[in-house]
């Protein structure tokens, strides 16, 4: 395990860092956001200023106050949002590459940590549309090769779906919204960022789900510059000043950026209303000083809304959407559509969500709320995390740590199945051999003997061979059916339940406790067996088919007496010699027996005789479940062996629940 875990969100817009400790040290032990220049967030932008000789960075907020020096503009050119899939980032690669460094360089860990960055891990967030094969592969590069050369390098860098730290985040977070009782379903996490739009669906305790992980680069930073465009539109000075001093251009994006939001803050009702979340901005013009409001109305606002997109999409193929469909339709139209294709990818899964989260500075635009609920409904389904700029960097913290806790117990807990588990369920054996051998002889009787010896004397077998024949066949028929692994299944899990869980659970609650495992791999064993994942093999159990068929041919003897009897007359001659001949194992008689083809007249006279409910008392059904017993016996490693398997296989599983809700289907990372 790390020393240390630190989430580091690098947004299109924004970026935060969470640090969460490793091991049971507890100075962090939930993510706390760590400040960069005495803020929690900072703007995803740099300048790059040269100073005798050499070149400094400058990031975030100070990033801004120095590009907003106008008459340094040209010699401090401000770059921003540069987030983007690393095949079409450009120069922006050493951007990303050197805003990472220089952030963690100027984070305020204080006091540092005395053993120093050593063991640490950091993940580090991207859209969940993005492959692991390409898009993730090379941004992991970049981001280790900005650790060369500082105090962090060698740290371990991996990269998780944005959306899917939300959703930890979400699960693990005491003050999230989702109760306990939403944290037992599917959830859909909706991640709207400032240049993607990204969906996660989970089942994070139950069950491993059929997952979903797709987005498409649908981006709010578009208001940004729909905000900036009415700006310059109004202002045709500042239009063609930008046009010759284009390193101006990420600025006044930036600011047009805070107005969009200081909009959203203030949510003035006069439409006229001039809304600004910026400073005026200083501009030169024809040899004169000029100053640039960025602001906007609601009037504006509205035909944002209603404008056409202007970025290419891409969007997953899980989707099923037609990105030339969607040309010409505004922002709003397109998220719409791609919640409803959503919803229909889902169900094409054969598979459902329980609550929706929205996630995602973008979140706070209202109409993203209204339009979740219009497609998957206004009955408080739709929800939203408290603080959605800092959950997904919080998530990334708890990604880290919480991988290595899942991997680490794994191993433990298979250590324990090896070492304790066989001695555990080898000393409650005998109590499973009693209730497999009571229960699979109240299964033969009620299903197969009797049955078939009723069907005999309806005329549907000739002799008692076609007796055992039929019962046999059935009888092996059933073994290898879902009734029949069912039978076995639920016998052993009741045994588990009675005889082993509780001991179990004791040595499981130490390894839950040391390793921080609750909600997301909280190892469930109600059952041993879990029959949608393992089918019992009852092929090494014998079934005593000799003292089965001899209570069989008992009712023969009686029917073959009977009649006897009744052709003498009615005289008792016969009655009960023959039938007892047979129960004390006459091999020869139960043979003779069994090869006699008895009228249809007599084979009914035995349920018309006083006693005949012994013909089946519990004297035979005990030497039946006495050799059951035996063959249990001589079945016992089988048994065990299969137990043993099925737990194991029940912990990889749930294991395996764990690693999908930390990386996804594809192990990410």
């Amino acid at each position: 395990m790390k020393n240390h875990y630190l989430g580091f969100d690098l947004g299109h817009a924004d970026t935060a860092i969470a640090l969460v400790s490793g091991g049971r040290q507890e100075r962090f032990a939930a993510p706390a956001n760590i400040e960069i220049q005495g803020q929690t967030i900072q703007p995803t932008a740099l300048v790059r200023i040269e100073k005798n000789g050499r070149e400094e960075l400058v990031i975030g907020s100070r990033a801004i106050r120095e590009a907003s020096k106008a008459e340094n503009a040209a010699s401090s050119r401000l770059r921003a949002a540069f987030k983007t899939r690393p095949k079409d980032l450009g120069e922006a690669r050493d951007d990303i590459r050197d805003f990472f460094a220089t952030c963690l360089a100027e984070a305020s860990f204080d006091p540092l940590p005395p053993e120093g960055w050593a063991g640490t891990a950091i993940a580090v967030g991207c859209p969940s549309g993005w492959s692991a094969e390409e898009d993730i592969r090379q941004y992991r590069e970049i981001l280790v090769e900005g650790l060369a050369g500082t105090e962090m390098e060698g740290a371990e860098v991996t990269v998780v779906p944005e959306s899917r730290a939300a959703l930890l985040q979400a699960i693990d977070n005491p003050n999230s919204p989702l109760t306990t009782e939403a944290r037992g379903e599917n959830i859909l996490v909706i991640d709207i960022g400032s240049s993607t739009l990204d969906f996660s669906l989970i089942a994070p305790e139950q069950k491993a789900s059929p997952l979903l992980d797709a987005g498409l680069d649908l981006g709010a930073s578009f208001f940004d510059r729909k905000v900036l465009e009415a700006v310059l539109a109004r202002e045709p000075k500042a239009r063609e000043f930008l046009k010759h001093n284009p390193h101006y251009r990420d600025l006044w994006l930036f600011y047009a950026r805070r107005t969009k939001e200081q909009y959203f803050i203030d949510a003035p009702e006069d439409d006229d209303e001039l809304v600004s979340g910026a400073p005026l901005q200083p501009y030169f013009t024809g040899g004169r000083r000029r100053s640039l409001e960025i602001a906007i109305t609601g009037k504006d606002m509205k035909a944002f809304r209603k404008a056409p997109y202007d970025r290419e999409l891409h969007p997953s193929k899980e989707l099923n959407l037609d990105p030339v469909l969607l040309q010409s339709k505004s922002w709003e139209e397109i998220y719409e559509e791609s919640l409803r294709a959503l919803n229909d990818a889902i169900e094409r899964r054969g598979t459902s969500y329980g609550r929706v989260l929205l996630a995602g500075g973008a979140s706070r635009m209202p109409f993203t709320r209204e339009i979740a609920e219009r497609v998957f409904g206004n009955d408080g389904r739709v929800l939203m995390d408290p603080e959605p700029s800092h959950m997904v960097s919080r998530g990334l913290a708890r990604w880290g740590r919480k991988r290595d806790n899942v991997e680490e117990f794994a191993r433990e807990a298979r250590k324990l199945m090896k070492e304790r588990l066989p001695q555990l369920i080898d000393q409650e054996f005998e109590a499973l051999k009693i209730l497999l051998a009571r229960g699979l002889a109240e299964v033969i009787y009620d299903r197969f003997v009797m049955p078939t010896v009723e069907k005999w004397k309806d005329g549907a077998f000739r002799t008692g061979h076609d007796v055992r024949r039929e019962i046999e066949a059935r009888y092996q028929e059933w073994l290898v059916s879902d009734e029949g692994s069912s039978f076995f299944v639920q016998t052993i899990n009741q045994w588990w339940r009675d005889e082993v869980k509780h001991e179990l659970d004791r040595e499981l609650d130490r390894l839950h406790e040391a390793y921080d495992i609750s909600r997301d791999i909280q190892l469930q064993f109600d059952r041993a067996i879990e029959p949608d994942f393992f089918r019992f093999d009852a092929a090494a159990i014998d079934l005593p088919f000799e003292t089965i068929i001899q209570a069989a041919i008992i009712t023969l003897a009686f029917v073959v007496t009977v009649s006897i009897d009744m052709a003498m007359g009615g005289i008792p001659f016969f009655s009960g010699t023959l039938a007892a001949a047979v129960a004390v194992g006459g091999r020869f008689t139960r043979n003779w027996i069994a090869g006699l083809d008895v009228p249809s007249f007599a084979r009914k006279l035995p349920d018309r005789l006083p006693g005949r409910e012994r013909l089946f008392d519990s004297q035979v059904k005990g030497r039946v479940e006495k050799q059951l017993a035996q063959s249990f016996d001589k079945a016992k490693e089988s048994i065990l062996a299969q137990v043993e398997a099925a737990v194991a296989a029940s912990i990889e599983r749930q294991t395996q629940r764990a690693r999908t809700l930390l990386m996804g289907s594809d192990g990410l990372g």
